[in-house]
């Protein structure tokens, strides 16, 4: 009996690391044999990661087939980025610590990460050569280096055989994406004593604030005793051991985290969280979460903003104290939203009136030359007017768009949130009319609902 005979395909894959084969009868094709097989696969070039035992087998038993992997290459590995390896904690977790009773220990936070001078900070690990590899043709295929980091070199630092070093005693701060080591100032109270204080240096206030004070730092602010109303302005975080008494003057900024005992006719704006446990008669503005801790946190008379969450024990009074919460949208873009707002509503009066100017000038078959004149400046007003609104809406719509994609917004109650808040979640609007416990609110189809907390 003649033996069968095929027709012998051979495909390789676009990154020529992996060679086919398939077997289609064919009377005016070859006899499979493992001599025959290898030649085909040289004609095709191929000399590299041959699966011998799927070619053996293939001639114990020829049969039809398509696609069968006949060739491997050897794959490249790349090389490995390098890295960053911190010998000290840089960004600690400053969310001060809820005790079993249910109290808020807002003393131990450890802001300060105090060092050494000559002490090593980080250390650098190169990036890696990678390994090549070879295809099916016995080509070299190079591997990708590894990508190579710098170390974040700042203010009173050096680098010494990979090794990020302190070069002054002080703390670190991490600043615009580098590593700095501060000086720390420590002050017993900011009063007449020492004037205003403005620095680079974090610092360090044993005792008050008094009313009519203000103070910045690049770095740090921690204040063991109270603010008065005062301003107290830091490029990274803040926290008040005992509390804020603002009398309604106090101004508190921080680009990091806002972390006060209790928050009290003042204004308080963080780039990150707030962390409270009472805040009473104030405006607070978060580019995070504003977070009353412990079972007996509230919130009463202010008005708080926050992108992410807001969540109390207590929010708003028996009462019925007017209490507001906004989240969804960062204060920064409410502010934008709002300045939009009004600027195009201003523009639309302006257009309405020198539309009205234009109107009554038309109805002349022929201006009177001193009239001319007003005509000419109407329209030149109108047209800027309308290319400047144009412009605006774009902005504006743009804003709302991008809230709609990334909006998050929470609020959450752990005890009673009681008549006369109001809810602002996005653009959603809900006013609170019955006391509601254990609660989450959330935007859901346009709309603010409540759902139990579990």
């Amino acid at each position: 009996m003649e033996e069968k005979r095929y027709k012998v395909l051979i495909e390789v894959s676009k990154n020529k690391q992996e060679a086919y084969l398939s077997l289609i009868e064919d009377p005016d094709g070859i006899v499979i044999t493992k001599e025959n097989l290898l030649k085909e696969l040289e004609k095709n070039n191929i000399v590299y990661g041959i699966k011998t035992d799927i070619l053996e087998n293939l001639c114990k038993n020829p049969q039809s087939i398509r696609g069968m992997i006949i060739a491997e290459g050897k794959k490249t590995v790349n090389g490995e980025n390098g890295k960053i390896v911190f010998e000290i904690e840089v960004e600690k977790n400053t969310t001060p610590k809820i005790l079993e009773d249910g109290s808020v220990d807002f003393k131990n936070l450890d802001l300060f990460k105090n060092i050494k001078k000559g002490q090593i900070i980080a250390k650098k690990i190169p990036p890696t050569e990678g390994e090549p590899g070879i295809n099916v043709f016995g080509q070299k295929v190079e591997a990708i280096k590894g990508k190579d980091v710098r170390l974040p070199m700042g203010k009173n630092t050096y680098i010494q055989d990979d090794k990020l070093v302190a070069s002054i005693d002080g703390h670190v701060v991490f600043l615009n994406n580098k590593i700095e080591v501060h000086n720390l100032i420590e002050v017993k109270e900011v009063d007449i004593s020492t004037g205003n204080i403005k620095t680079v240096a974090s610092l360090k206030i044993t005792g008050n604030v008094k009313s009519g004070f203000s103070v910045e730092s690049e770095g740090n602010i921690e204040i063991f005793g109270v603010v008065e109303g005062a301003t107290v302005i830091s490029h990274g975080n803040i926290n008040i051991h005992k509390g804020i008494q603002g009398a309604g003057k106090a101004k508190i900024v921080a680009e990091g985290n806002v972390t006060a005992k209790y928050i009290q006719n003042c204004s308080v704006e963080a780039g990150g969280d707030v962390y409270s446990e009472a805040i009473i008669y104030s405006e607070v503005k978060a580019g995070g979460s504003v977070k009353l801790l412990g079972n007996k946190s509230q919130i009463i008379g202010s008005k708080i903003i926050a992108a992410r969450e807001i969540s109390s024990a207590s929010i708003g009074s028996k009462m019925g104290t007017y209490t507001e919460l906004q989240v969804g949208i960062s204060p920064q873009k409410r502010i934008r939203i709002a300045e939009l707002s009004l600027e195009i509503e201003q523009n639309n009066k302006a257009i309405e009136k020198i539309e009205k100017i234009l109107k009554y000038l038309e109805k002349f078959e022929e201006l009177p030359f001193d009239k001319q004149e007003t005509y000419e400046k109407a329209k030149k007003a109108l047209q800027d007017l309308e290319s400047i609104n144009y412009h605006l809406m774009e902005e504006l719509n743009a804003l709302r768009e991008d809230i709609k994609v990334s909006s998050t917004g929470i609020i959450k109650v752990f005890d009673t949130i009681f008549p006369g808040t109001k809810l602002v979640i996005d653009d959603a609007i809900f006013v609170v009319k019955e006391p509601t416990q254990y609660a989450m609110f959330v935007k859901d189809e346009g709309n603010i609902k409540f759902f139990p907390l579990k």
